[in-house]
């Protein structure tokens, strides 16, 4: 099981670049504590100052849910506010372990008061999430393989090591040195970022089966991807695997229909089959084959849930897609497909994100702002995106689901 501490190593040395004194916190579920503590012997080896281990437990969460009314659902003590200014002020990295392990605890809770619950959470740490998707500090999403996890994706009789076989290619973890090999490939994503932020693309029209969607990107965004600079010049990589390069839309120009291609977690709750309709950068219309409450509650959180925060493209050749699962994890099936986001844009997809100061500089460039960022795959093998420029021509930049330039 040597490559979980190589997995381990990778996550602190690459994903959040700890600098040494750096204090480090770490969100868990319970049942992948085991290897957020395994992250936290790596980091203080690699010189940590201090490691906070924080639980989040569904089944609480849950318990919760069940036995309170909304004005209770709402409490949350004054001692995680000053915890989370104090991450900021000091400059903590962060790690965030995803709840594989027990995903279907939430599925039967009430939807409405799972969102008035997770709202509250969000409204009043929306600096701090707002900081982080400004990447003014460290962060780092990855996942923790688990039987739980294996079983639900593979079968009754999976387990644990099933899964670390398909994921060690994917974390570029098997035979060398998985930091060097990321440090290429997000080179590899930097490149495709360059190239595209110097056709000066207008619209993006991305088509196939289930798809028709106009997307206007203001002339201030940029493509970014793989890893991001810090701003004492360190780079680190939010997310472990990625595969995905982004750009902010100008959500006010958005027009179109989307059909997901992989199932979605929204509000703790699985949603498959939606098709959402667009019209003058709103959600008009929207259903799902299953969880079309939860999407009701989502796009009821606030105005910016209805609007285009993010589009992102996967070439359909990585190694998540190629593996040909859905991992129901939103790390793993984002990265296997070309997706966009309901909610917040990411400032730093704008040249100019150092001048904008304020909800309303965002929205003046077509940014949405939202206490909510929820991904929901749009790709496929058969998905045609052509790239309209702002000189009057256009490009093929994907085709078949595959990077053409």
């Amino acid at each position: 099981m040597h490559y979980i501490t190589e997995y381990a190593e990778l996550i602190i040395a690459i994903g959040v670049n700890l600098r040494t004194g750096q204090n480090l916190l770490i969100k868990t579920g319970p049942d992948t504590y085991s290897f957020a503590q395994l992250l936290a012997e790596t980091a203080y080896r690699k010189g940590a100052g201090y490691v906070y281990i924080e639980i989040h437990d569904q089944k609480l969460f849950k318990a919760r849910i069940e036995n309170q009314n909304d004005i209770l659902l709402k409490y949350i003590p004054d001692f995680t506010l000053h915890q989370h200014k104090e991450f900021l002020k000091d400059d903590w990295a962060y790690i965030r372990i995803d709840n594989t392990e027990d995903r279907k605890v939430l599925e039967d809770a009430p939807a409405d008061k799972l969102n008035n619950m997770q709202t509250e959470i969000r409204k009043k740490l929306d600096w701090f999430y707002g900081s982080l998707m400004r990447h003014e500090h460290a962060w780092c999403v990855v996942c923790a393989p688990g039987d739980g996890w294996a079983r639900s994706i593979l079968g009754p009789q999976a387990n644990a090591e099933d899964l670390w076989k398909i994921m060690l290619p994917i974390l570029k973890l098997p035979g060398g040195n998985a930091v060097d090999d990321w440090k290429q490939f997000g080179t590899v994503l930097e490149n495709r970022c360059n190239l595209l932020n110097s056709m000066h693309i207008k619209v993006l029209h991305l088509k196939d089966s289930g798809t028709d969607l106009r997307i206007g990107l203001h002339e201030k965004a940029v493509w970014i991807g793989g890893g991001d600079a810090l701003p004492d010049g360190r780079w680190y990589f939010p997310n472990l695997p990625t595969e995905e390069i982004f750009s902010v839309p100008d959500f006010r120009t958005v027009e179109g229909h989307i059909s997901t291609t992989r199932p979605v977690t929204v509000l703790g709750k699985q949603v498959m089959g939606a098709s959402i309709t667009l019209c003058d950068g709103q959600v008009t219309d929207f259903s799902a084959e299953s969880g079309q409450d939860v999407l009701e509650q989502f796009f009821s959180i606030d105005i910016g849930a209805r609007r285009l925060g993010e589009i992102a493209l996967v070439d359909e050749s990585s190694p998540i897609a190629q593996s040909g699962i859905s991992f129901n994890s939103i790390l793993y099936d984002e990265n296997a497909s070309c997706h966009i986001a309901f909610g917040a844009g990411y400032p730093t997809c704008l040249s100019n994100q150092k001048l904008l100061k304020t909800d309303e500089d965002l929205l003046l460039h077509g940014c949405s702002v939202s206490i909510t960022h929820v991904d929901f795959m749009i790709g496929s093998s058969t998905m045609n995106i052509t790239a309209e420029l702002r000189d009057g021509t256009s490009r093929i930049i994907m085709k078949n689901g595959s990077f053409s330039l």
